[in-house]
């Protein structure tokens, strides 16, 4: 398993012996949980690099989460590193192919960790289409996702709009006890808005409808615990440098937790990112 990490983290840092743009970002995020029965408050620190390089863009994460339980029922706080790895090709006539891997470790939920989630997507123009396919224990999840963007500027501002739908579907969830009480199929849709004034920018975001198992944020999130989210409202605001930028986001969802048909849970999340360019 180590391999896999230190093969990933060599293929970025061998690009970035080539001219070209190098970002890396890092990410601090306070969780807090009302209403349910397994978790209080945790954090989560992220690190990714970045590497441009002409038509090819290469991106890898590191994301480590810990939070802190009620025991019982849990028996130990919770654990959890996520690695992701993107790759970007553009292509001609306003085409694109990317290609996405992610694996869990979680010390805890013994079903997803260890899991391995690719993907695949294309995109043409403002149109995009990927396919997931989350690999785990006993049950796989495929993920398909469609989305529509849009882009509109008016003297200092710039308007950048997403619309965007998710069909998520369980191949063997009665297999194993951690997915057994969940649907086969579930759908969910989301909207973004960025602003853009000069070099400040502003945005909001939501999803309705349920998800579980979901791959999010373009393949750098995996939500692998047994939540049901059917609300995501989210808004953001950040600023520009010469050096990189910084962003302050603040998150709001509710859950059901499926194995054991807790509703009405509550998470809310803080999120402070900055980025530097070198």
């Amino acid at each position: 398993m180590q391999k896999k990490y230190a093969l990933l983290l060599a293929t970025v840092v061998a690009t970035s012996a080539y001219a070209g743009q190098d970002k890396l970002t890092l990410t601090y995020e306070q969780l807090n949980f009302t209403n349910s029965k397994k978790k209080d408050n945790g954090k989560r620190v992220g690190v990714q690099l970045s590497h441009q390089e002409s038509a090819n863009l290469y991106e890898l994460l590191y994301e480590r989460t810990d939070t802190n339980t009620f025991q019982p029922p849990l028996t130990k706080d919770l654990l959890v590193d996520k690695y992701y790895f993107k790759y970007t090709r553009k292509l001609e006539d306003n085409q694109a192919l990317s290609l996405t891997y992610a694996t869990i470790d979680d010390n805890i939920m013994k079903e997803t960790d260890g899991g391995n989630i690719y993907g695949i997507g294309y995109k043409y123009n403002e149109i995009a289409i990927t396919q997931y396919i989350s690999d785990y224990k006993h049950f796989n999840v495929y993920q398909t996702d469609l989305s529509y963007g849009y882009e509109k500027e008016y003297g200092s501002w710039e308007f950048h709009g997403k619309i965007m739908g998710k069909y998520i579907h369980l191949q063997d969830r009665k297999s194993n006890d951690f997915s057994k009480e969940a649907k086969e199929d579930y759908a969910t849709v989301g909207l973004k808005l960025h602003i853009h004034y000069d070099d400040y920018h502003f945005g909001v975001g939501a999803f309705v409808g349920d998800r579980i198992f979901a791959v999010m944020n373009d393949g750098f999130k995996v939500q692998h615990h047994a939540m049901a989210f059917n609300k995501t409202y989210k808004c953001g605001i950040g600023k520009h440098f010469d050096w990189g930028d910084i962003k302050l986001q603040y998150i709001y969802q509710e859950a059901t937790e499926v194995p054991i048909d807790n509703k009405d849970v509550e998470v809310r999340n803080i999120v402070l990112q900055v980025g530097y360019k070198f």
